[in-house]
């Protein structure tokens, strides 16, 4: 095949690309965006945007010249870059705070280094995975770059209706393809304001001010030998970052991967799970479907939740394997049981929720399509009810009744008390205050250090009121 075959025959290419994950061209054409991430000229300058994803692919073999040893030199360079600025990941039951990353290939790229700094980026294009899902890709016209880690996620601020909103979402690219980011974004049927304003209305060419990295759920600061990824959902968003880096490398890691999702047509990354798959005989790929499949499209998988016996019939070696988590709480507090049943220790558990960021109440007669107004956020579907309290915000002046639903960030929002945020996960630092009397309950996803526990300092987004509370606010 020569470079003249290539660029008169995209469609064969495509067939070709995408024919071991049993993809139909349709599907092909459509996904042909993750492609560059299996060709090494992915960033040549230059070339158009179809050839850039094939040319002198009859120079290209897999394993020989990817590009696997710039990654490996990226990471290498990178974490050891770290020194004492990040420990290694401790396992907990969430996941939060990494430092950047640094490289020494400045000549291509301008990297940002240190700190996590506001940066504006642009929508280069927008791909629907599923009927509900969406995926984002970001770049900077100047090509300049975030350092991150798989499995990270970033904060988006957004304007919305006049008002500006802050939320979290992980990264599903790989920081081996650094000139890009990407984020999947699934619309929340309970009316998510940013992430059904970000399906409804983002659009290519718009920008949006990024904020990051953050996060500790990475396996690529010391790889385990043997993995199990478990998700459900859209939390295979940062699990799919893991796996792309991991494949990217090439890695050696024994990699199995056991999914949940409701329906076929539910599953996020399909194609590309597959493709991964079928491309590296390392890395086992498992889908369980929740819901009974549409009788013209009978699913030949596994079907039911993801269960104490299914992962011990799928991983007869899970005391060897490191366990990588994400999803609903719900799903997480029964996988976690379920490991537990099976005997694997603690220290073997990572974890990422996609929870801490409440639900949004809406407003009355909110429609879809339209961007979706918050009366305020709130997390009573989740917390129950934990007494009667009385909060004073004492520089404000104001005193709010609370019953332990509502984080204290969620009671100042509730109040119009305005306290600065940028995740509202426990991540970030930024919206730390002094509890000047009483008690709060902090929750496991914030890393507050235990002397500034003992001083009175909480993280407003994680912290509950225990008692009544006097805040420096």
């Amino acid at each position: 095949m020569t470079k003249n075959d290539n660029k008169k025959s995209p469609n064969q290419w495509v067939r070709k690309l995408f024919r071991q994950s049993n993809a139909t061209i349709k599907a092909a054409q459509a996904k042909t965006y993750f492609a560059h991430r299996y060709h090494h000229n992915h960033v040549k300058p230059g070339i158009a945007s179809f050839d850039v994803l094939f040319a002198d692919a009859d120079k290209f073999e897999p394993g020989r010249n990817s590009g696997n040893m710039d990654f490996q030199h990226f990471f290498e360079h990178g974490l050891s870059s770290l020194g004492s600025r990040q420990e290694i990941v401790e396992p907990r039951q969430a996941s939060d705070i990494n430092s950047l990353q640094t490289t020494e290939d400045e000549d291509y790229f301008n990297l940002i280094r240190g700190a996590s700094l506001s940066t504006q980026y642009t929508v280069l294009n927008c791909y629907d995975e599923t009927v509900d899902t969406k995926t984002f890709r970001l770049g900077k016209a100047d090509r300049q770059i975030l350092d991150y880690l798989p499995g990270q996620y970033i904060t988006l601020s957004v304007v919305i209706a006049g008002q500006e909103y802050k939320r979290s979402y992980s990264l599903a690219s790989s920081p081996s393809h650094r000139e890009i980011l990407e984020i999947t974004v699934k619309r929340d049927p309970n009316g998510g304001i940013v992430s059904n304003w970000l399906n409804d209305q983002l659009n290519i060419g718009d920008t949006i001010t990024v904020k990051g990295p953050y996060g500790k759920f990475s396996c690529a600061t010391d790889t385990p030998p043997k993995i199990l990824f478990l998700a459900a959902g859209s939390g295979i968003v940062p699990i799919m970052s893991m796996l792309r880096w991991l494949a990217d490398t090439e890695s050696s890691a024994d990699v199995l991967l056991i999914l949940s999702f409701r329906t076929l047509y539910d599953i996020i990354y399909h194609d590309e799970l597959n493709l991964i798959a079928a491309r590296h005989k390392n890395i086992k790929l498992v889908i369980t479907l929740t819901k009974e499949p549409i009788g013209y499209s009978p699913w030949p998988g596994k079907t039911g939740r993801i269960t104490t016996e299914m992962i011990a019939s799928t991983a007869p070696d899970l005391s060897d394997r490191v366990v990588y988590l994400c999803g609903p709480d719900t799903f997480m507090i029964e996988c976690k049981q379920s490991l537990q049943k099976l005997k694997l220790p603690d220290k073997h558990i990572f974890c990422e929720s996609f929870s801490v960021n409440s639900p949004v109440v809406l407003e009355t007669g909110a429609m879809i399509n339209q961007p979706v107004i918050p009366k305020y956020l709130s997390t009573q579907s989740i917390r129950k009810q934990t007494g009667s309290y009385q909060v004073r915000f004492a520089k404000s002046g104001k005193t709010i009744a609370a019953d332990g639903t509502l984080t204290l960030l969620e009671l100042a929002e509730k109040s119009g008390i305005y306290i600065g945020h940028e995740c509202r996960s426990g991540n970030c630092s930024e919206c730390m205050i002094k509890c000047l009397k009483g008690n709060v309950e902090m929750t496991a996803q914030s890393e507050i250090d235990d002397l500034d526990r003992k001083k009175g300092w909480a993280y407003a987004c994680c912290a509950y009121p225990a008692s009544n509370l006097e805040l420096d606010v």
